[in-house]
């Protein structure tokens, strides 16, 4: 259909310039996020080194894809009845959706991830995307879905695509509408495009090439998702499309995607199969800032109006009760009730893969340590200063239970490159720990071991005896302020180095800093239980003894202080 529908009404020499925004993006002249600027990096960095993991990119699909959006027409509003004309950032996404191949000439990404604002004409570019699936990507009896955890929410979305079948001279003379279903009217041909909620009466037997999720913050949980995928199977390149505003929910589905997707664009995780595309702002405190909503607006000055956001963001600053709406629906903001600690980006810039502890052997060692629950990491981090300079080491401990626990494949991953020790059972070896400290006594000028008392009580005591200088620390804001601060000015001039560890990184990309409004005093959280965090908190630790020694020498008794 799709060679048939060019040849007839597609001038054969038009060409999108999908590159363009992409290219104004790295110039700076679009005002854009860092989450942003990070996706359109990762394409560029990708046309670079991607064919040593056997990606290319395809101008010819990018076109192919694109030019399935001429045949396209607005169905209501200002613009009902004429031709759809996707905006600079749009034709980029789809460029990068759709032109990206594997080695084996089928499509790289699998599953997109985006994030964007109400009003950025969402609706239309996901009706573009599923009937491109639908009826253009030449998948034999391909099976579309739009899908939402109730079924009339489903068909909301559903409709914009049946709407502009309906008014495409074009596109109407090749699909067919039966009720909510977009069908392929063709003899023997099974393709369909229909919507799917949870309450549909059976979710069995599905064989989704495509599928389109739209406002996922709204998921309570991933079942829908999970069926759908289930089924992918049998495609040789499906693609599931998940597109949703920023929400309040962080213990549903939609949060834990969103956290995964800031990971992918940071580097964390490698995911050649992921497509990660988040329009927000760079201050969430800055909300009522023009600038900050030009960059969670991609489509501003086409279907999102200064003067609305404008009359938006001063009902919100009027009354307290407009504000979270305005952030989360408007500029993508979470409120997660506070805000990232360092930027991966700027963490991953001070590793130095070359550090041994063997170089600082004999030297003065402060040694965070932050013990743990079952099913948490424990983690020691060595510090050692050199003039203005601080060297941090990691070690990461945890059960056998829980590194082979479904869904914990990167614990697996990181205990088979060494960066985690494995103990047997479904309890961390806290001997395992102490040995190691044991052997760090020997080998460094260990001045002292911060720990918090709260699960290492008996551990301690026994190391006192043993004359190891443990320091008990209750982990509070007012401990921890000031090694954050510390941190962040380390990590900004490069004067901090670290070994570069996957799973460090992995930790500081799940540190949330929350801030007493009163005390300006900060501390380290997470916002979900699986989040780890053990490897920041004993550095903090570490850093903060370290920097207290610069003051006052502590006064040990009995190889024990008390803070």
């Amino acid at each position: 259909m799709a060679s048939e529908l060019k040849a007839s009404s597609v001038d054969e020499e038009y060409i999108f310039n999908w590159d363009s925004y992409g290219q104004a993006v790295l110039a700076g002249e679009i005002p854009v996020s860092k989450w942003t600027r990070l996706g359109v990096e990762r394409h560029y960095n990708d046309l670079e080194h991607g064919y040593k993991r056997g990606l290319k990119f395809s101008e010819a699909h990018a076109q192919h894809a694109l030019e399935s959006f001429l045949f396209l027409r607005h169905s209501k509003g200002e613009w009902a009845g004429q031709q759809f004309q996707p905006s600079p950032w749009q034709v980029f996404w789809v460029a990068v959706q759709f032109g990206w191949l594997r080695a084996d000439g089928t499509r790289r990404f699998r599953e997109v991830w985006e994030e964007v604002p109400r009003k950025n004409g969402k609706s239309t570019k996901l009706a573009g995307v599923g009937i491109y699936l639908f009826q253009f990507d030449g998948e034999g009896g391909a099976e579309v879905y739009t899908a939402a955890t109730k079924m009339d929410q489903a068909k909301i979305t559903h409709a914009e695509a049946v709407r502009m079948v309906q008014v495409s001279p074009l596109l109407r003379k090749h699909i067919g509408i039966r009720r909510d279903e977009l069908f392929n009217p063709m003899p023997g041909r099974a393709d369909v495009f229909k919507p799917l909620g949870r309450d549909s009466k059976s979710l069995d037997g599905l064989n989704p090439h495509g599928a389109i999720f739209d406002e996922v913050h709204a998921h309570p949980t991933s079942e829908i998702y999970d069926v759908i995928k289930s089924g992918i199977g049998a495609r040789l390149q499906p693609m599931l499309h998940q597109i949703t505003t920023a929400g309040t929910d962080l213990s549903g589905f939609g949060f834990n995607q969103h956290t995964y997707a800031e990971k992918v664009l940071e580097g964390v995780f490698e995911d050649d199969e992921f497509l990660a595309i988040i329009y927000t702002v760079d201050n969430p405190k800055d909300w009522t800032n023009p600038i900050e909503w030009a960059k969670a607006n991609p489509n501003l000055g086409v279907s999102v109006y200064f003067d609305g956001l404008k009359a938006a963001c001063d009902k919100a600053v009027r009354q307290s009760t407009e504000e979270p709406n305005f952030k989360t629906k408007r500029l993508n903001i979470w409120l997660t009730g506070g805000e990232k600690w360092i930027p991966v980006t700027e963490w991953k810039k001070c590793a130095n893969k070359t550090l041994s502890l063997d170089d600082f052997a004999g030297e003065p060692c402060w040694i965070g340590l932050d013990l743990a629950e079952k099913s948490d990491i424990a983690a020691l981090c060595l510090v050692f200063k050199r003039n203005n300079q601080y060297f941090v080491f990691f070690r990461f401990y945890l059960n056998e239970s829980q590194v082979t626990m479904v869904g914990h494949e990167h614990f697996y991953k990181w205990e088979k490159s060494g960066e985690l020790v494995m103990t047997p059972g479904n309890a961390t070896d806290f001997n395992v720990i102490a040995d190691d400290l044991r052997s760090y006594k020997n080998k460094f000028n260990v001045q002292e071991i911060p720990y918090d008392p709260k699960f290492a009580a008996y551990f301690a005591t026994t190391l006192i005896d043993e004359g190891l200088p443990m320091v008990e620390i209750i982990q509070t804001a007012s401990h921890f302020t000031l090694p954050i601060i510390e941190i962040e000015n380390l990590v900004l001039t490069g004067d901090l180095q670290h070994e570069g560890k996957e799973s460090m990184d992995w930790m500081m990309s799940n540190v949330v800093m929350r801030e007493s409004k009163f005390s300006g005093l900060k501390h380290p959280t997470k916002e979900k239980k699986e989040n780890k965090i053990d490897g920041p908190v004993a550095m903090l630790m570490a850093v903060g003894r370290a920097l207290g020694g610069e003051v006052e020498a502590p006064k040990i008794k009995q190889g024990f202080v008390a803070l």
